[in-house]
């Protein structure tokens, strides 16, 4: 069973980790460099985290198959109609995005995290709403 205030929690810290990437979004691109894009990097690694874990929490209460990594996560979401395909997508990315964070696979280009905070943003706050209707509608179906 799903525990909606250990999910609250979570979409909590999503709205807060949200609310500080805002004013970086708005930066001109020449003034997000330096302490703002590691602020960037952190709080766009700490947003998915919180999406990731509010995904594993929901998928394993609800008794659906695990995810074969983080990505995937967010494709199970999309089997069980918790999300659409679109707002999937875009997390799955956010979810590699996470991964080229924190593992550092590659040089961090701070453009692209700086370029990708509107639309990131929009997503972030479709897939709070999207958890938080799950949660109102009593949760998800079993199976």
């Amino acid at each position: 069973m799903v525990d909606p205030g250990r999910v609250r929690r979570l979409l909590e810290a999503l709205s807060a980790y949200r609310d500080r990437l805002a004013p970086l979004r708005d930066l001109p691109s020449a003034d997000y460099e330096g302490d703002a894009a590691f602020a960037g990097r952190y709080l766009v690694q700490a947003s998915a985290q919180a999406c990731i874990d509010i995904a594993n929490h929901v998928i394993a209460s609800s008794g659906w198959r695990a995810p074969a990594d983080f990505r995937d996560a967010f494709t199970v979401l999309e089997q069980h109609a918790a999300l659409d395909g679109e707002l999937a997508e875009r997390m799955r990315e956010l979810a590699g995005m996470r991964n080229r964070l924190v593992h550092i696979y590659e040089e961090v280009d701070d453009r692209i995290v700086h370029e990708s905070l509107p639309q990131g943003l929009e997503d972030l706050s479709s897939y709070a709403q999207a958890i938080a209707r799950l949660l109102d509608a009593g949760g998800p179906d079993e199976g």
